[in-house]
């Protein structure tokens, strides 16, 4: 069962913007996206791409590789139909992201 694991501090993240970090050897972006935040697999299925050096429009992530776009509420991709990025868990506590892995 996944369990909460402290991932970067919230000052970290700008509006809009994504970063990445280490999480229990996982590589994961946090991204935030007015006052919603979210976590996602770090590494654009496409070409490897650092998702958290993208940033967010309209509701998605875009990798700054290639600029494919994945939904931030479910990882979708909606530039290729058939790919995602897993989605993990993630809540803001005491100026804290934290991340289910």
């Amino acid at each position: 069962m996944a369990e909460f694991r402290a991932a970067c501090r919230a000052a970290e993240v700008a509006e809009g913007r994504g970063r990445t970090v280490e999480v229990e050897g996982l590589q994961i972006a946090i991204v935030r996206d007015g006052e919603a935040w979210h976590a996602l697999s770090a590494r654009c299925p496409h070409a490897g791409g650092d998702l958290g050096s993208g940033w967010v429009e309209d509701g998605e992530l875009v990798c700054p590789l290639h600029r494919w776009r994945f939904r931030l509420r479910d990882g979708r991709c909606t530039t290729d139909r058939g790919q995602s990025v897993h989605r993990f868990g993630c809540e803001v506590r005491e100026e804290t992201v934290w991340v289910a892995v």
